[in-house]
């Protein structure tokens, strides 16, 4: 409360004072190096003797944020500029639930805002732990669950839902890169199309990248994947052969449609350079070895942080408004229609058939 407090005093008085000391002497730079130094150890003064403990234990180089499901990264030692948005799941594949949708919009607002306003921070990777997927999508369990609830209150948990993941749209103000290590599928290929960059590392025998194949799962298409999409790909045919079909498309196929920014094909012989089960020795301090993410991290040293940070945020706020104009809409409009299909009594044909691998059969429709 009171770091909180110290915090926003120091924005409130940093227009004022710092044209002030600029003009006289260029004293800036050290009454900043002295205020966060002020802020540091105030804050510590106010701490818990535990969070004292642990804050003496954490290492000076690196800012982690961790939990259970989401992790947010810096490593200062590397590139200050540059954040690490985690997905820790790799035992569901990084599959999509309420409860990891809640840490990523506390990272997002908390550790993420704060990073932006006291390191400069000009870009957020979002990638994944384990190599087997960026995201599977929706936990299976939770969307067979849905079938119990009114058509109004899964038409509610899915604009949540949505809203959860996002938020990085909204509230996010540097630009954000999805590193693909593994298929995106459902919600999670919705998350990866609504960061502004999209870059996948693959080896050359990899079979599939996103999945967009909502009606063989027997819903409507979701987490505004029916608004970028025809954003992100010129033909409306393409468009329509993706979101009506059950085709998931390969990273080459991704690369010409102009749904990546940048693929890399890696020379592993397994699909995957690493199992999906990573432990602390597939992490560098604390950040998952791949090499989608260590693209991503060359594309933005390369194409963001050489632009004035500046016009780069006004930039990236014309954009961003541009291309969400209508997204509230279609996010209503698709939260409604899946809430149709789990009020349905042949709801969880499709999730059962690919837990089991093997064709859905819809022979129920027409009963309700």
């Amino acid at each position: 409360m009171y770091s909180t407090a110290i915090h926003n005093t120091m924005a409130l008085l940093r227009p004022i004072v710092r044209p002030a000391l600029n003009r006289r002497h260029g004293l800036w730079p050290r009454v900043k190096t002295l205020s966060i130094a002020i802020h540091q150890q105030m804050a510590s003064s106010f701490s818990s003797p535990s969070s004292q403990s642990a804050n003496e234990n954490t290492s000076t180089t690196s800012t982690t944020s961790n939990s259970k499901l989401v992790n947010f990264y810096i490593d200062h030692d590397d590139n200050p500029h540059i954040g690490y948005l985690v997905l820790q799941s790799p035992v569901t594949l990084n599959a999509l639930t309420v409860e990891l949708g809640q840490e990523f919009q506390r990272s997002v607002r908390e550790q993420v805002a704060t990073a932006h306003q006291q390191e400069e921070l000009r870009a957020v990777i979002v990638c994944s732990q384990g190599a087997n997927a960026f995201s599977a999508g929706g936990n299976l369990e939770w969307l067979r669950s849905l079938r119990h609830n009114s058509v109004h209150a899964n038409a509610d948990a899915m604009m949540h839902f949505y809203n959860l993941f996002l938020c990085l749209r909204r509230e996010l103000p540097v630009a954000t890169i999805a590193a693909l290590q593994g298929p995106a599928m459902g919600a999670g290929a919705g998350l990866a199309l609504a960061c502004d960059v999209r870059i996948a590392a693959v080896p050359a025998n990899h079979k599939r990248l996103l999945g967009l194949h909502f009606t063989q799962l027997g819903i409507h298409a979701g987490m505004g994947t029916s608004h970028y999409l025809p954003q992100l790909v010129a033909s409306r045919t393409h468009v329509n052969e993706i979101l009506l079909s059950e085709k998931v498309l390969t990273a080459q196929e991704c690369c010409e449609l102009g749904l990546l920014n940048r693929l890399i094909i890696t020379t592993q012989d397994s699909e995957y350079a690493q199992d999906d089960t990573s432990t602390s020795s597939d992490t560098m301090d604390g950040l998952p070895k791949h090499p989608a993410i260590r693209a991503a991290r060359q594309w933005a040293v390369e194409n963001l942080l050489t632009q004035h940070p500046v016009a780069s945020k006004l930039m990236l706020q014309t954009l961003r408004a541009q291309q969400d104009v209508g997204l509230q809409q279609a996010l209503q409009t698709e939260a409604l229609a899946q809430a149709l299909c789990y009020n349905r009594e042949d709801w969880g044909e499709g999730v059962n058939a690919m837990a089991e691998k093997r064709t859905p059969t819809f022979d129920g429709y027409h009963y309700k």
